[in-house]
């Protein structure tokens, strides 16, 4: 919906387990009223993501198979074919949620294949089942297969990315700070709302490495730019938001009031105070049928994998408040309710 000309647009956070009930949705369009606000739920946009398709590790599954057909066979040269071709699939593929361990597999499918076809090198066994273990944390030895003598190097990655996101190293996710691995190649990848929108192979050497990948953000004023809006300590935490202009709100001290903030990017005012004047709403002309679930008023939605109990964000998710000098209406999902 658009907003009068003497209204503002703003994005409504509701910052509860629960959607607000009817004394504080009042409040809200009260707050709304004397603002010049015209309240709006998150858009629903999101980052841009990669497209994961099923089929590419399919194949690399086929070609590992391939590969370990010819070990028996002791076939050199279709070996070497099937596991080039697993790990150029595996490589432009890094977005794949399985596809460190495939990679994983592929070396040490190649360690078995120089201890076991000829030309024989124990070396390069060794190497590779190092650059395995690098990835996934290592396994014990199958039928036919040897761990390798040597391991790689210590190594220590930290990975700046945006506040918000996920960050997935082969296959598992990290928190922030210092993350302990081993030298070698790794899967990066950075997601939104668990869906991958940045993904990559890094090779981190011995020591201490800080990757900081260009992961795209998600759109200004959309529900995954809002999703992680916390308060603390009576504050609002919401320095990765991007919105220009919107309003973090949350149930107040009485059952009658609630407690709204003024935003912009990346930062709150203090969360204040505001009731209903009674004046201020015109009761409906016919009686309200008994609610069951939901407000009548509006749809609700919850922001996020799930909504927390005690701090957790729940977010206009459909319709929008707009209000008038003679009447407060409602509109949720272009319907207009009495």
């Amino acid at each position: 919906m658009s907003a009068d000309a003497a209204t503002t647009s703003t994005t409504l956070v509701w910052v509860a387990p629960e959607p607000p009930d009817g004394p504080q949705s009042r409040a809200l369009s009260s707050w709304a009223r004397a603002h010049g606000a015209a309240l709006e739920p998150p858009a629903k946009g999101q980052a841009a993501s990669l497209a994961v398709d099923p089929r590419d590790a399919d194949e690399v599954e086929r070609l590992l198979d391939r590969a370990r057909d010819a070990i028996a066979a002791r076939d050199a040269e279709g070996v070497d074919r099937a596991l080039g071709l697993a790990e150029a699939t595996l490589r432009a593929h890094p977005e794949l949620p399985q596809g460190a361990w495939l990679m994983a597999e592929v070396e040490r499918a190649r360690s078995a294949r120089w201890r076991r076809v000829p030309p024989i090198d124990e070396a390069a066994a060794d190497r590779a089942w190092a650059r395995a273990e690098a990835i996934d944390g290592g396994r014990v030895p199958g039928v036919g297969e040897k761990a390798g003598a040597a391991h790689g190097a210590a190594a220590t990655l930290v990975v700046e990315a945006p506040e918000g996101a996920t960050v997935l190293l082969d296959g598992e996710a990290i928190g922030p700070g210092p993350r302990a691995t081993r030298e070698g190649s790794h899967a990066l990848v950075v997601a939104w709302d668990g869906a991958p929108a940045w993904a990559s192979w890094i090779d981190v050497p011995p020591g201490t490495t800080t990757v900081r990948p260009s992961a795209p953000a998600p759109a200004p004023c959309s529900a995954t730019d809002v999703a992680h809006v916390r308060v603390a300590a009576g504050t609002v935490e919401a320095s990765h938001v991007r919105c220009g202009t919107w309003a973090a709100a949350m149930p107040g001290p009485s059952a009658d009031a609630v407690l709204v903030a003024l935003c912009e990017p990346g930062r709150c005012g203090p969360l204040l105070e505001w009731k209903a004047e009674s004046w201020a709403w015109t009761p409906p002309t016919q009686p309200e049928r008994a609610a069951r679930g939901w407000p009548t008023w509006a749809t609700w939605g919850l922001v996020g994998a799930g909504a927390v109990v005690a701090t957790g964000v729940v977010v206009l998710a459909t319709g929008a408040l707009r209000s008038s000098p003679s009447e407060t209406r409602f509109v949720s999902g272009g319907v207009k309710s009495q």
